[in-house]
C-alpha cells in the first residue's frame, strides 16, 4: 500500500503551456534538481493556440528542456488553451489526479500571473486541486495526458495534501521567498534556448511579445532585480500561500 504521507516528489510546478515553468522559475528548478531533488512539470494545456509552431513540436522542446534542468519527470494535459477556468469541476479533476498521483511536498505555478488569461487563472485552478486532492470522497480518473521521464505515473492514493502552495511573485508584488540562482543562471538559459520556436523569431516565425529579443532581456533584469535584493547575482521569488512555522531562528539570511 502506498504511504498517503511521503511525498513522491518535492516540488510540482504546475504552468498553463510549454516553457512557462522555465520562464518563471527555470533557475529554481535547475538549483533543486543539482541538489537531488525531485522536481516534475505539469503543463495543463499542449499550447494549441500558440501563434508559433504546433503542439508536436512544443512538446518536443519542453522535454528538451526538461533534461536540460534536470527534471525526474514532465506531464501534459489537454485542456484547452485560452480557457483555463479555476471553477471547472472537470480541469479541477484532471489536476487533482496528477497530484494524487506525484503527491508533491510542493507545489508551485508560473510564470507571473499576468497579462494572459491562462497565466491568470492557474494560480487559482491549482489551488483548488490541491484543495479537493484532500478530498478521499472524490476520486477523478486520469485524463489523457503525455509524459516524459518515466513510463508511467505512480499509482495514485485516496488523498494528498500539499505542505506549500506557491505561485511566482508578479514584479510589483511582494516575495515571501527568494532563490538564489546564480550558480544556475546559466541552466535556465540553456533551457530556454529549447524553445526556438517560441522565444525566436527565425525560420520565418510571427513576431510576439516573448520572441522580441526584448523579452529576454526583462527576464534577465527581474532575476537581477531579486537578485539585489537577496544579495545575490541573480534570483528568483516566489509568493506563499502558507507561512513558515518555525521552532528555532533559520540559518538562511533574511533581505
Amino acid at each position: 500500500m502506498i504511504n498517503d504521507t511521503i511525498p513522491a516528489c518535492d516540488l510540482l510546478v504546475v504552468s498553463p503551456h510549454p516553457d512557462d515553468a522555465e520562464i518563471g522559475v527555470g533557475g529554481t528548478l535547475a538549483a533543486l534538481c543539482a541538489q537531488g531533488r525531485r522536481v516534475w512539470a505539469l503543463e495543463l494545456t499542449r499550447g494549441e493556440l500558440g501563434t508559433n509552431a504546433d503542439p508536436q513540436e512544443r512538446w518536443e522542446e519542453a522535454v528538451a528542456a526538461a533534461d536540460v534542468l534536470g527534471l525526474a519527470g514532465r506531464v501534459q494535459l489537454q485542456l484547452p488553451d485560452g480557457f483555463i477556468d479555476a471553477n471547472d469541476q472537470g480541469q479541477a479533476a484532471a489536476v487533482v489526479a496528477v497530484i494524487r498521483r506525484l503527491r508533491p511536498a510542493w507545489l508551485v505555478t508560473a510564470p507571473e500571473p499576468l497579462r494572459h488569461p491562462d497565466h491568470q487563472a492557474t494560480p487559482g485552478l491549482a489551488a483548488r486541486a490541491a484543495f479537493l486532492a484532500r478530498l478521499a470522497t472524490w476520486q477523478p480518473a486520469l485524463p489523457p495526458l503525455r509524459l516524459h521521464g518515466a513510463p508511467a505515473l505512480p499509482d495514485p492514493v485516496d488523498r494528498w495534501e500539499t505542505a506549500t502552495i506557491a505561485h511566482v511573485t508578479p514584479e510589483d508584488g511582494r516575495p515571501s521567498l527568494l532563490f538564489d540562482i546564480s550558480a544556475h543562471w546559466d541552466r535556465k538559459l540553456q533551457a530556454l534556448a529549447c524553445y526556438r520556436s517560441q522565444l525566436n523569431r527565425d525560420d520565418g516565425r510571427r513576431a510576439t511579445v516573448i520572441n522580441d529579443p526584448a523579452f529576454l532581456q526583462r527576464i534577465e533584469d527581474r532575476a537581477r532585480r531579486w537578485g539585489r535584493q537577496a544579495g545575490t547575482a541573480y534570483a528568483e521569488a516566489l509568493t506563499t500561500l502558507q507561512v513558515p512555522v518555525v521552532d528555532d531562528l533559520p540559518q538562511e539570511p533574511w533581505r
